[in-house]
């Protein structure tokens, strides 16, 4: 998975944009977006501007995206057949905001600068079909949804899934993008209410935003919109993308150091559903030697994490995650909660997910 910024030249320095390109780049982040629609001047200014940004980006071994539409290609004298404008402000693609038809799609997967064509994944128009039937080169097509700046705009959970599992089933690479929260964080246009993809997002933290994403399995980037995350920020987005599902959890008073390791432990949710529990086993036979004395095995609600005490003989050490209220027999030891607000997360668990815990940011 690649991780991104986002800049916008014409409100910030360059210097403080250079500042967080090395820094961006230094956690790994590979991708930066960048917006040609809220950008003023003429083709040889927008050149000079652009260029200067990309130079800096490819320093860093950093690609960058150029947000695009119609009127934009009118401001810097560009069409389908003639991308030079891009090539010479030194993008390496280009995304199509909107207004462009599959065959005008087409027609600028064949530019001689390899420059690739990123199209708007949240429009549900059509142009992915359109243009791969008129001739796209797939090698050069990639996607990307939109943000949304205004409250209550941004993309409904289930509108998202549905369009990004028709982009992956066509074998393009998808983005989308997380917001920083940060009070005066500010993106292309004026406002302050966040740059999600989804509106669920909005006023979440990085960290839960980047982990939902990599939990649902349909984005292969992600991007932050609005500029300039900290430093804790970008750690977030880097460690949620790094390997398993994460799930933010509260550990009990009374875990013990051993009940610590076994949450610490490679988990992975069994192939055989039950729908009360999701289980993971291999801790069982990892720590099949320690010592698990029976504590607080009170009655069990959704979001319960619980460890098999030495009551529950062959099964003694399996992790458990609670789905719907059950009694306990005494042979769980309730261990961590993962709180209602991680429940999204949570319902992305399937047979066969690896997963791990982290604890509640």
């Amino acid at each position: 998975m690649a991780l991104g910024i986002s800049l916008y030249p014409e409100h910030a320095s360059l210097e403080r944009n250079a500042a967080y390109i090395e820094q961006a780049a230094g956690l790994g982040y590979t991708r930066v977006f960048s917006c040609l629609l809220s950008a003023k001047g003429d083709r040889a200014s927008l050149v000079a501007e652009f260029s200067a940004l990309t130079q800096l980006c490819h320093k860093h071994r950093m690609e960058v995206v150029l947000d695009v539409a119609p009127a934009v290609f009118s401001q810097v004298e560009a069409r389908p057949d003639d991308l030079s404008f891009f090539f010479e402000a030194g993008a390496d693609g280009i995304r199509l905001d909107e207004g462009f038809t599959g065959s005008q799609v087409a027609a600028m997967t064949a530019n001689p600068y390899g420059l690739a064509v990123e199209l708007n994944a949240s429009t549900a128009d059509g142009t992915l079909e359109s243009a791969l039937a008129s001739g796209a080169d797939k090698n050069r097509l990639l996607a990307c949804h939109n943000f949304f700046p205004q409250s209550y705009t941004g993309l409904d959970l289930g509108f998202f899934c549905r369009e990004s599992t028709k982009i992956q089933q066509a074998g393009v690479r998808l983005a989308a993008f997380v917001s920083s929260q940060v009070p005066d964080a500010f993106g292309p246009w004026p406002g302050s209410d966040g740059l999600p993809t989804l509106e669920m997002h909005r006023h979440r933290s990085v960290s839960f935003q980047a982990r939902h994403l990599r939990a649902l399995g349909l984005v292969d980037d992600i991007l932050i919109s609005n500029d300039f995350a900290t430093q804790e920020e970008l750690e977030a987005l880097s460690d949620a993308c790094s390997g398993r599902v994460t799930l933010a959890a509260e550990l009990a008073p009374s875990i013990t150091g051993q009940e610590r390791e076994v949450l610490q432990f490679d988990h992975r949710v069994r192939g055989d559903l039950s729908t009360y529990l999701f289980r993971s086993t291999a801790s069982r036979v990892a720590f099949a030697q320690e010592d698990f004395p029976a504590h607080d095995t009170c009655d069990l609600v959704a979001g319960d994490v619980v460890v098999i005490n030495e009551r529950g003989g062959r099964y003694k050490g399996e992790l458990q995650i609670v789905r719907q209220p059950v009694p306990n027999d005494g042979t769980r030891n309730k261990v961590a909660h993962i709180p209602a607000r991680e429940a999204p997360i949570l319902d992305c668990l399937d047979s066969w997910t690896s997963f791990a815990f982290i604890e509640e940011v």
